[in-house]
């Protein structure tokens, strides 16, 4: 004695009937949302991810950026002495150094 009517089994599409289809179906949720491997997580990773190539864009800039510089200001002494005057606000013995400073509004 069966439960289903034949005629409603027919019905019913044949992808439904298939228990393979729901083994499959069971598996991908599981994977889903249950193991460590998340779909949530493999997306916020990848998003890190490429947030981090892009940082790591920037600092080799900088640093290529600095290297040029450093190369630059120990090529000889008078450039050190330019640069310390100009950014470390340094000054011989025999100078006077006024620093003028704009008043914010």
């Amino acid at each position: 004695m069966t439960i289903l009517d034949p005629k409603l089994k027919e019905k019913i599409p044949a992808l439904f009937r298939n228990k393979f289809f729901f083994l499959f179906l069971g598996y991908f949720i599981y994977l889903l949302f249950f193991t460590q491997n998340k779909l949530i997580s493999q997306v916020k990773l990848a998003l890190r991810l490429r947030e981090l190539n892009k940082e790591e864009t920037y600092y080799t800039k900088e640093i290529s950026k600095i290297r040029k510089e450093q190369k630059e200001l120990f090529s000889g002494v008078e450039q050190m002495e330019t640069y310390a005057r100009e950014n470390y606000w340094m000054k011989r013995d025999s100078e006077d150094l006024y620093i003028f400073v704009e008043e914010e509004q």
